[in-house]
């Protein structure tokens, strides 16, 4: 499967691997460990050595809790393009994880200057569960974190952030869900015209 990457944010494109969020039968992208292990190569969070390894033998534990870290991560962030505040346990959980996060973060000399890096030693899935939270901990401490929409497509929960000028971006994508509504609204118009 070939996965979207349009949120703008690695965070924001991972909990869009579940579609129409909230419905009684959402649609989820990620229906096995595996495939988290190829939309994690993807993101080119994996080396093309690393998913073929992990393919074969992927820890089932490292799935459910990339699953339920999508569960938060949709909590905080859906919250945020209502313009309501981040409940306060959902910001603790999330805290705890990013504190981790960092703590496992080392100093490398890069250059001139050093980079924060992770360890050698580190299994690849944590280190993908480590990106995934880093980059929503630089989300949420970013300017852009104002600007992070929901796609208001009408079977759509996608979260993006909206780099449009004006900031009134509607949709996760235009030739998508932007294109659909035009439809929807082309033919209701025709249906009461005609």
């Amino acid at each position: 499967m070939e996965h979207e990457f349009l949120g703008g944010n690695l965070a924001l494109d991972f909990t869009n691997t579940v579609h129409d969020h909230g419905a009684d039968n959402p649609g989820d992208d990620l229906d096995s460990a595996a495939e988290w292990v190829e939309w994690a190569a993807q993101a080119k969070l994996l080396s093309s050595s690393e998913a073929r390894e992990l393919r074969r033998s992927v820890d089932e534990s490292h799935f459910r809790r990339a699953l339920k870290l999508r569960e938060l991560l949709y909590a905080l962030f859906s919250a945020a393009a209502d313009g309501k505040r981040l409940e306060p346990v959902s910001l603790r959980e999330f805290q705890a994880l990013y504190r981790d996060t960092l703590r496992q973060q080392e100093l490398r000399l890069a250059g001139t200057h050093y980079q924060l890096a992770w360890p050698a030693t580190m299994d690849p899935l944590d280190r993908v569960l480590h990106e995934i939270v880093r980059a929503a901990g630089d989300l949420l401490t970013s300017d852009a974190f104002t600007r992070v929409r929901q796609c208001s497509g009408e079977s759509c929960s996608w979260l993006f952030v909206d780099t449009s000028r004006n900031g009134m971006r509607r949709w996760c994508d235009m030739k998508a869900c932007g294109n659909r509504d035009k439809v929807r609204r082309f033919r209701r118009k025709a249906e009461v015209s005609g």
